[in-house]
């Protein structure tokens, strides 16, 4: 629901599978992607998964999507989603480590969406997204984002 944020010093890790989602970026820009993630997650023994989301996605739940992570890893459908703004929604990561991997991102200069100049939305899976769809989850997203760019822009 709009306005019930979570905070993510408050989840548990481990609420969905570990992997990043993602839609609205160009191959370039998604190799970035999983070099910056990869060298956060250097060290460690875990591969994490990187889907890019299909136009057919938005009517399925985020729990549906997160079932096939692994098989969907590094995967571009033939349709991908286009959305206004890109997003990276990260899944089953640690505080610490969704920092580290945000701040690494963000140091990428990743750019996308409608026009192509967009840099992304973050986003972590947390339990009450599970049930909703994809589009919702954009919809809801895609708005927190524009009143936090209009707030930024008052101030």
């Amino acid at each position: 629901e709009s306005g019930k944020f979570v905070r993510h010093t408050e989840l548990q890790p481990g609420c969905a599978p570990l992997g990043v989602l993602t839609v609205g970026l160009g191959e370039d820009d998604l190799e970035v992607l999983a070099d910056a993630v990869e060298s956060v997650w250097d060290g460690m023994d875990a591969h994490i998964p990187i889907a890019v989301l299909a136009q057919t996605d938005v009517r399925l739940q985020l729990r549906d999507i997160l079932a096939k992570l692994d098989e969907r890893d590094s995967v571009i459908p033939d349709r991908p989603c286009r959305p206004r703004v890109p997003l990276v929604m990260l899944s089953g990561f640690s505080t610490t480590q969704t920092s580290a991997t945000i701040r690494a991102l963000r140091a990428c200069s990743l750019r996308g969406g409608e026009s192509g100049q967009e840099g992304p939305m973050f986003a972590v899976v947390v339990p009450n997204a599970l049930s909703k769809t994809l589009r919702v989850l954009l919809d809801e997203l895609d708005g927190d984002h524009r009143e936090n760019a209009a707030a930024a822009e008052r101030t």
